[in-house]
């Protein structure tokens, strides 16, 4: 395979702008930074321990270990690795939802001056009999009244497999499926569609896909996305991230009417313990901006709640923006 080589390269690349090592430094080895696990099954758990060796007359500390995907888990054995020792990263591989080739690497961060950051891969082929892509399927953000269709392709996850998609089930009524054969004989492809009277806000539903394949006898593919009104709140969500006492923390939400007809905002609400708030006009009937103000001697700890906007639009009267924020004890630092 390509792979070895292209990581060797790229490793080449990066060690040329690190700094030299110290010479009484600690220094990594990693023999082997790519696991070939060959090929398996859709579902398959894939696990394999990397070997992590410290050369250098220091000891060596695993910072921590940063996966590139939520299939992936990465945990070292131990955080400190002796002169001369040898440490371990065990990396779990989830393959539920990954189809042909691929390479999922997780990055090892320590203190050795010439190599803060090393990767290492798990490479290899997962098989399946049916591929449904894209999935999930993203609508989009659509406005109301708006009718929406895409395109979900459905084709062999394996040569030689003759399967294929028998039904599509769901349970939403404003959701339209349409199962057809591709004009070229690849495949099949699914419609979606979507009715002009789904109802404002997210949506988050699911398709079930009927196959004729004993391995897979059904595919859930998630069909998600928004519906927009006249009215629009940017940001959608209000985070103020991490919060000390006796900072001002405060964060702007603004109000914006995309209709044709002059908006006013009636009245707002909001978690009173948490927050303050100033309403100001940008422009009157068009847009208005929302400053709100995270209230000092809150406890240390996770704070959540919502805001309540409402206007005189006759379809869009509330509307509910959340918040959170964590707040740190005045003590802690980092």
């Amino acid at each position: 395979m390509h792979l070895p080589l292209l990581t060797l390269i790229g490793l080449v690349v990066a060690l040329a702008g690190m700094p030299a090592r110290a010479a009484d430094g600690p220094e990594l080895v990693i023999e082997e930074p790519v696991f070939d696990f060959g090929t398996v099954e859709q579902g398959t758990s894939v696990e394999h321990t990397f070997r992590v060796r410290n050369t250098g007359r220091a000891e060596l500390r695993i910072d921590h270990v940063k996966t590139s995907c939520g299939c992936l888990a990465g945990l070292a054995s131990a955080p400190d690795i002796p002169p001369g020792g040898e440490g371990r990263v065990n990396v779990v591989l989830d393959t539920a939802r990954i189809v042909g080739h691929t390479t999922k690497v997780v990055t090892v961060y320590t203190n050795d001056p010439a190599a803060p950051s090393a990767g290492l891969a798990l490479d290899g082929t997962v098989m399946t009999d049916i591929v449904a892509s894209p999935s999930p399927l993203y609508l989009g953000k659509l406005r109301r009244g708006d009718a929406a269709e895409r395109e979900i392709r459905v084709t062999s996850g394996r040569p030689g497999a003759a399967c294929e998609v028998t039904a599509v089930e769901h349970t939403n009524p404003a959701l339209g499926t349409r199962l057809e054969r591709l004009p070229d004989g690849s495949g099949q492809r699914i419609v979606v569609t979507l009715e002009p009277h789904m109802p404002l806000g997210r949506f988050n539903d699911q398709l079930v896909l009927r196959t004729t394949s004993l391995r897979q006898s059904s595919l859930t593919v998630s069909v998600f996305g928004s519906v927009e009104g006249d009215v629009v709140v940017l940001p959608p969500q209000v985070t103020f991230g991490l919060a000390r006492p006796g900072m001002t923390t405060e964060r702007d939400l603004y109000i914006r009417n995309r209709g044709t007809h002059p908006l006013a905002v009636t009245a707002v609400s909001v978690p009173q313990r948490i927050v303050s708030y100033r309403l100001d006009t940008v422009q009157e009937g068009q847009e208005y901006r929302l400053t709100l103000r995270l209230r000092d001697g809150l406890p240390p700890g996770k704070v959540e709640g919502a805001v309540e906007i409402f206007t005189d639009h006759p379809d869009e009267g509330r509307l509910v923006v959340p918040l959170y924020a964590i707040v740190r004890d005045g003590g802690r630092r980092g």
